[in-house]
């Protein structure tokens, strides 16, 4: 019992140091905690979403990966890949997913400004005003949308994304973006714990947060 309960404190300290946004710390303890095989998700989970914070995609993307492989219908970690799709420059599959998501969740205003950011990202701009016309008319009190109204009529002054973009394939595919995720195999973090043996699978989602 006292060997579970020191990965127990592992895991309350870790969760000390993310709320005071000591995340190198956080990072340390949470790691530790995840050689409890009953903690080892719930520790998982939260190392990528701090990885995520702190911008460090290379080591987020395959842990969000992982994680809806376990979680395939999970909503939430489908919008935090399509967030990572974004701010890594992959916009083709961060459109693909936010569509996807949007149809899943038509009333998500947190999905329609992410979208249209994105198309203004590509700077395709017909199809980013589309959406920003959907999202003043179900959110007009959105705080981003006179960013948008800014951004459409400055548009000639824009600079190029700060993010280089990828090359990428077309949009067009009858596959789920999230479906073709679940078929990459990235390395992960090597310092990461082994995940415990099969057994009764143990879901990972934002309510472990």
């Amino acid at each position: 019992m006292a060997i579970n309960n020191i990965y127990v404190e592992y895991m309350n300290i870790a969760d000390i140091y993310y709320s005071l946004e000591k995340y190198d710390k956080a990072l340390e303890y949470y790691k530790l905690s995840m050689q409890n095989s009953k903690l080892y998700w719930a520790s998982y989970y939260k190392t990528a979403k701090v990885y995520a914070i702190q911008s460090n995609w290379d080591s987020a993307l395959p842990m969000y990966r992982r994680l809806l492989r376990r979680d395939p219908d999970n909503d939430s970690l489908k919008a935090s890949l399509a967030y990572i799709y974004a701010m890594t420059g992959k916009l083709t599959k961060a459109e693909r997913a936010y569509k996807e998501l949007i149809y899943l969740q038509p009333d998500s205003r947190d999905y329609l400004e992410n979208l249209t950011a994105v198309y203004f990202a590509k700077k395709q701009y017909d199809e980013g005003k589309v959406y920003l016309d959907i999202l003043i008319e179900k959110f007009p009190d959105s705080e981003n949308i006179n960013k948008f109204k800014d951004l459409l009529k400055s548009v000639e002054d824009e600079k190029a994304a700060e993010v280089p973009l990828e090359e990428e394939g077309s949009l067009e595919s009858e596959k789920s973006v999230f479906d073709e995720e679940l078929e990459n195999a990235d390395a992960e973090d090597p310092d990461l714990p082994p995940p415990p043996a099969q057994g009764k699978k143990q879901k990972s989602s934002s309510a472990d947060s």
